[in-house]
């Protein structure tokens, strides 16, 4: 029994189960997988939403915290140092380019804001949506 455990958890040590590199390469390269998704779709101007990308990024980094917390972190640097750099490589550009969608939001948003302020209006109502006349 004490062999199957090993062989699908990592490897024993004391009463502690410790995760094997591979748990710590999948977590990070799914990681990379999704910011380079969320990155293409920025670059390309397709994403309306955020919020599935949110959780997702989530998601994988509770996944890396729990493999990370079985296995020894200097292990995990040697094994997946280059993992590393790639998923920093990564989240700078994805942080790049977040900036650049919010600004751009923005700008709309401020647009839109002036086109209405400055729209004809029969002067029914105020600002906050009073009535004028009384």
């Amino acid at each position: 029994m004490s062999n199957l455990k090993e062989s699908v958890s990592g490897r024993l040590q004391g009463d502690r189960v410790v995760a094997s590199a591979s748990s710590i390469q999948s977590s990070v390269s799914k990681l990379i997988e999704i910011i380079d998704e969320e990155n293409d779709l920025l670059r390309q101007h397709r994403i309306s939403s955020h919020a599935s990308f949110v959780d997702r990024k989530n998601h994988a980094l509770r996944e890396l915290i729990a493999a990370q917390h079985t296995e020894s972190l200097e292990a995990s640097a040697r094994t997946c140092r280059l993992l590393f750099e790639r998923l920093s490589s990564a989240l700078r550009l994805n942080a790049k380019l977040l900036k650049l969608h919010i600004s751009a939001v923005g700008e709309v948003s401020d647009i839109i804001v002036g086109c209405m302020r400055e729209s004809d209006s029969d002067g029914t109502y105020g600002r906050c949506g009073m009535s004028k006349r009384r």
